[in-house]
């Protein structure tokens, strides 16, 4: 067969030549990804090398705190560290009867005091918010400092100086494998004395100062009077202040004056903070002291059965502290049980005797222990009486010098009969097997308990037979003596009438403080105490400063048993019936007795009080029965109640309304969306029993429990919230819902097309993710002009909120929001996203602005979306070279049609009318000069119709260039090489696409995008406030101009 001469002085090698180029071009596009990879991968190794020259410092500083404040030395086991972020549990504090968190009321105020008792997790607070700085120091655009305040006792430094020292600190050199330095000795922050002034003057800093009330009370006037200077000196800083709730009054006003006094753990914190104590891991603990592996539930249910058994346990086991110490014991030594008793004094006692004989008890007394342990616990009280401040009057600082502890033990040598040498080896063994006194500083040898608390318990025992010189020292400072008092009430064994009665004589507070240790005491008079109690009992109602503590002792005191408790708990019930101040103050009372008595009375009232209502949730599970009763006979609020007491035993209890098509089971539903988010109680619902037969989705859970899911309890429990929610009225979601699972809000969505494909945004809107593209760094890589000016295409509408999140902008969630609303089909689909973390949100929002408003899930996807599909890596190049294939061959189409149909024209290679290849070769020209066109004039609709045009010309050119080709090789083999590129393109390219699919499930890419998307944000860290007309790094905190540089070369890597 002899080939056609071609055209132009054309040769077939030619052809071929330029046909391999355009082979190879496509090849290359094909694999362009790895190219790509490779390529940001090297350009991003040179510019972080450099970005991380220049960020040296703060990366160290950012480095440093994630060690220091992650791991947490609980003291009580010397051998025993904690990681912070694998117990922490957010704290909460109490308004109008609601628990809200702190993190974000804190986040909006520049100056706030944080208050509470002892142990009540104030600085937990402070370190958790440092940790959580450190792990993405890019979200924020404050640097954190933390500043213990007792450190004021040890020199006349300022605020401004400690600071620099925080930032100044030295790392200790670290030594490689083969004993040579990797690292020198050097300060975190180079030129913190430069650096900390300019920081501050700029509002760069969030200031933590920890610990008011442990500044000596002689200086703590000054003390606060500096913080109140230096607040108003830098008034662009965030700074907060914590303060034990007995010691704090008011002295940072008005400078500060938002003040939040931080709750203790209801039964669901409680709950949460057993399940994460007892699921973490253990490798931390001595092996010869773990535990046996049991099942962390049963570990969490039997401590939780033992606090329950008693109303004073409870109310011990709210403060963290407490409950931390109560975990330990019971972790370390499960043989020694949960180590619960009826007071936390008696608890103290029980615990300091266990951990000074632990090693006797197990078998290591030879090895490591010498001296007896009655001997040990005399020389701990010893000291602790000289660090709360005996030894010198006016003084009451926390910190013990190695010096003062010769003294005390010098004065105890007689009675131990021990040689000099001897006495500083028992401050060794005390330290290194006890933990219950720390060295915190081995070259000035320094000392402190392992908490302020157990300083206070052995100072009250070690005056046990002297209550006149525990009164001297409690009218000398107040402040430091008040909690030694109440642990002498109930841990010295003494008859405490006489120091209560002289206490009760003082001011206000130290009434109050009288009717605390009445609750305390072991022995005191009736008549005297039952005094106290009814003066107290008769001011319910009356405006008073130290109100909540009256009111808790109040409480504690109902809630023991004999007559004083029985006589003011019938008192506090009858008082509670008056709808007026005092009745409101009784029901608070009623609330902290914890008696079942009192639940009945809290459950009848909250039928029409609210106030009764909201003490009625703070009793926690006890109050599960009887809301459950109110529940079953229609009561909306009293679903509501249970949702809030969230423990597992209250979601199983919800759970059971879900059967009915009642009101109540709807609201039911809802409140358990939220609540099965949280992992113990999910594994609790899991378990339950179910209705043989009852209508629910049974796909909506589908996907989260192992084949077969049918017939499994969860799926059907969660199948039936989903029903009900589909039907329930908007009017019956519950206004305060927290966030939902997400697993629920998208997998309702996936049964029905839940989004609009109207792609228009409106102009406010548009004019808003305009703005927001504008401060972004994404949109600043290429152009130095102001972005705000140009039309922002939906990829960078994205690409901006993508960014927004990542760096906590306020305006990006709430855009990301409005984007969601707008695409939602209906009330109801708004309601149910409304309620997504906002990381999904954020997630979703994205891909229906990169879909154009489209958003492609289905149904199937919804089922699959827990599989783990694998890259048809095989099958997708196949189909790209087949693609490769198909584009040479339109281009030898679209060349071969536009030749021969030029050669008709013109006659030197006719074929056909010449009509026909008048149309085609007018149709190619029309299409470039429309297109041409359009590109210039940015005339979009000239664009299209030249596509239009050119799709139209491919038809008849197609006819031209297979008649060509057939012409060239034969008819047969013509058909069968398109039939066989046809048919192989096509069933490769379904092939692929449904792996494809599978791999790119939307809901999987959602649900993954932010595995603690539930978590709460736990920082206290807020954010600066911003002008306008700000420099592209104005507000960009000091560790993160490198950060900002360096992402910047990055994402000039990845574009190019």
């Amino acid at each position: 067969m002899t080939l056609p001469q071609l055209p132009f002085g054309l040769t077939y090698p030619a052809i071929g030549v330029f046909a391999l180029a355009v082979l190879t071009a496509i090849l290359q596009q094909v694999f362009s990804d790895q190219v790509q990879r490779i390529a940001r991968f090297l350009w991003r190794r040179a510019t972080l090398r450099r970005a991380m020259r220049r960020a040296d410092g703060w990366t160290r500083y950012a480095a440093w705190v994630a060690r220091t404040y992650n791991t947490t030395r609980l003291g009580f086991v010397e051998s025993l560290h904690i990681a912070l972020d694998a117990v922490y549990v957010p704290l909460q504090y109490e308004r109008d009867g609601n628990r809200i968190d702190v993190y974000r009321d804190i986040q909006r105020h520049h100056r706030t005091v944080v208050v509470g008792g002892a142990g009540a997790g104030k600085s937990t607070v402070l370190r958790q918010s440092m940790l959580q700085w450190a792990l993405a120091p890019e979200r924020f655009d404050r640097v954190p400092v933390l500043v213990e305040l007792g450190r004021y006792n040890l020199g006349g430094r300022t605020i401004q100086q400690l600071l620099v020292e925080a930032f100044g600190h030295v790392e200790e050199p670290v030594i490689g494998r083969h004993g040579r330095t990797k690292t020198h000795a050097r300060p975190l922050v180079e030129d913190a004395e430069r650096v900390v002034p300019g920081a501050l003057g700029d509002g760069r800093l969030c200031v933590f100062l920890d610990g008011l009330d442990e500044v000596v009370s002689d200086r703590r006037g000054d003390v606060a009077l500096e913080i109140k200077e230096f607040a108003e000196r830098y008034p662009g800083c965030q700074i907060v202040v914590t303060c034990r709730d007995s010691v704090y009054n008011n002295d940072l006003q008005p400078v500060f004056d938002h003040k939040i006094a931080v709750a203790g753990f209801d039964d669901a914190g409680i709950r949460r903070f057993l399940r994460r104590w007892f699921g973490r891991t253990k490798e931390a603990v001595e092996p010869a002291l773990s535990a046996p592996d049991l099942d962390p539930r049963q570990q969490v249910e039997q401590l939780m059965a033992g606090l329950r058994s008693s109303p004073t346990l409870m109310r011990l086991a709210r403060s963290p502290l407490m409950l931390t110490m109560i975990a330990l014991l019971h972790d370390v030594d499960p043989g020694e049980g949960p180590m619960l008793t009826n007071s936390r004094a008696e608890f103290y006692e029980k615990a300091v005797g266990h951990l000074l004989s632990r090693d006797p008890d197990l078998g290591r007394y030879r090895q490591l222990t010498r001296y007896r342990v009655g001997h040990k616990l005399m020389a701990l009280r010893a000291i602790a009486l000289a660090a709360q401040g005996d030894l010198t009057p006016g003084s009451d600082h926390r910190v013990i010098t190695q010096d003062e502890i010769n003294d005390v033990m010098s004065r105890l040598r007689s009675r131990f009969q021990l040689p000099e040498p001897d006495l500083a080896q028992m401050i060794n063994e005390i330290v290194e097997r006890s933990g219950l006194l720390i060295r915190i500083d081995e070259t000035n040898l320094l000392y402190e308990f392992a908490h302020l608390t157990l300083q206070e318990y052995l100072a009250a025992v070690e005056l046990a037979a002297e209550p006149d010189r525990l009164l001297a020292l409690y009218r000398e400072q107040p402040a430091r003596w008040r909690e030694t008092v109440k642990l002498w009430c109930g841990g010295a064994n003494r008859d405490a009438t006489y120091l209560v009665g002289e206490i009760y004589t003082g001011d206000s507070r130290d009434r109050v403080l009288a009717l605390e240790c009445i609750a305390e005491a072991q022995q005191i008079d009736v008549d005297l105490a039952s005094r106290i109690v009814n003066d107290f009992a008769d001011r319910l109602g009356a405006p008073m400063p130290e109100k909540l503590l009256m009111l808790a002792a109040l409480g504690s005191v109902a809630g023991n048993p004999g007559s004083i408790g029985e006589d003011l708990f019938d008192r506090l019930r009858e008082r509670a019936d008056f709808a007026d101040s005092a009745g409101a103050d009784a029901v608070v009372a009623l609330a902290e007795s914890r008696r079942r008595a009192a639940i009945e009375t809290l459950s009848e009232l909250a039928r029409v009080r609210p106030d009764a209502r909201a003490a009625l949730r703070r009793t926690g599970e006890l109050a599960i029965p009887v809301l459950d009763a109110r529940a079953r006979d229609g009561s909306i609020a009293a679903i509501d109640d249970l949702a809030a007491i969230a423990t597992p035993a209250a979601a199983v209890t919800l759970a059971e309304h879900l059967w009915s098509d009642a009101p109540a089971a709807r609201r039911a539903a809802w409140h358990l969306a939220a609540l099965i988010a949280t992992p113990d109680i999910e594994a609790e619902l899991t378990q339950q029993e179910t209705p043989p037969s009852v209508e629910y989705y049974d796909w909506l859970w589908a996907p989260f429990v192992a084949k077969p899911a049918a017939g499994s309890p969860i799926v059907k429990i969660v199948g039936r919230m989903g029903l009900l929610m589909d039907r329930s009225e908007i009017d019956e979601v519950p206004p305060d819902l927290p966030t939902i699972d997400p697993r629920l809000a998208l997998g309702l969505g996936a049964r029905t097309k839940c989004f609009t494909n109207d792609s228009e945004l409106p102009d406010r809107l548009r004019a808003d993710l305009q703005e927001l593209a504008a401060r972004s760094t994404t949109q600043r890589r290429f152009r130095s002009a102001d972005v705000s000016e140009e039309p922002i295409s939906p990829l960078r509408a994205a690409q901006a909120l993508d960014e927004a999140f990542r760096k906590g902008w306020d305006n990006g969630p709430e855009l990301a929001e409005r984007v969601v609303r707008l695409r939602a089909r209906d009330a109801r689909t708004r309601l149910l996203l409304g309620h997504l973390p906002t990381r999904l949100s954020v997630e979703l929002a994205m891909r229906l602005l990169s879909a154009s408003g489209r958003f492609d899930g289905t149904l199937r996807d919804w089922l699959q979306v827990n599989e783990e599909a694998e890259p048809p890596k095989v099958l997708t190049g196949v189909r790209n070279t087949l693609i490769g294939v198909a584009i040479v061959l339109g281009a030898a189409v679209i060349g071969i049609a536009a030749t021969r149909s030029v050669g008709t024209l013109f006659g030197w290679w006719a074929w056909g009318p010449v009509w026909l290849a008048l149309l085609i070769c007018v149709g190619f020209g029309g299409t470039i000069v429309m297109i041409a066109f359009g590109l210039a004039t940015d005339g979009d609709e000239w664009v299209g119709f030249g596509v239009v045009v050119f799709l139209a010309t491919v038809i008849p050119a197609s006819v031209v260039a297979f008649h060509t080709f057939a012409d060239w090789v034969g008819w047969p083999a013509a058909v069968s090489t398109a039939s066989l590129v046809a048919s192989g393109l096509t069933v490769f390219s379904i092939w692929t696409s449904r792996r494809e699919r599978a791999l790119r499930n939307p809901y999987r890419a959602i649900l993954l995008a932010d595995g603690n998307a539930n978590q709460p944000a736990a920082t206290v860290i807020g954010r600066r406030q911003r002008g306008s007309g700000q420099s592209r790094h104005a507000g960009v905190p000091l560790q993160q101009k490198a950060t900002v540089d360096r992402s910047d070369d990055v994402s000039r890597a990845e574009g190019a």
